[in-house]
């Protein structure tokens, strides 16, 4: 599993990031779109190439840089960062810290696991073209027959 650090030089924000993290991020840039469990040399060599694109969460500027953290007490992580590192595949909301602590491999949230345990999988997710974020689909309003339009789940900006 990858553990890389980013950092922007900018404000000082650093966070350990997950190769699910990565993936998400990457994602975000429009990579990544349709591999849902890319191998970790792919994320690796994409990461590498698109450092400069990823944007820092707290002052929202682009040009982060990376670096591997050599242990593991190296890193100053609290708990915002945590979360943010751990994030349900299927619905993409943070799994309680209390879940992964007992499940450190835990990739959903109590929620979805329950589904997915009592065998009722969802169907495959579909990502925006745009953003990369996650598409769902709501009924939209009105009289007469029941329509569904497909809505971006990532900024209120992306318009499908």
């Amino acid at each position: 599993m990858i553990s890389t650090t980013l950092e922007c030089e900018r404000c000082g924000w650093r966070t350990l990031c997950s190769s699910e993290e990565i993936a998400r991020r990457l994602r975000l840039l429009g990579l990544l779109k349709r591999a849902m469990d890319p191998p970790e040399e792919l994320v690796r060599e994409l990461l590498v190439a698109n450092i400069g694109r990823l944007v820092c969460d707290e002052c929202q500027k682009t040009g982060l840089v990376f670096s591997e953290p050599e242990d593991a007490s190296d890193v100053d992580i609290d708990d915002g960062d945590w979360q943010q590192a751990v994030v349900c595949e299927v619905c993409r909301k943070p799994i309680p810290p209390e879940r992964v602590e007992v499940f450190p491999d835990a990739r959903r949230c109590v929620g979805c696991q329950d589904v997915a345990d009592r065998g009722e999988e969802p169907d495959e997710l579909e990502f925006c073209e745009k953003c990369g974020s996650l598409v769902e689909l709501r009924v939209s309003r009105g009289g007469g027959i029941t329509r569904y339009k497909r809505f971006c789940t990532g900024s209120p900006s992306c318009r499908l």
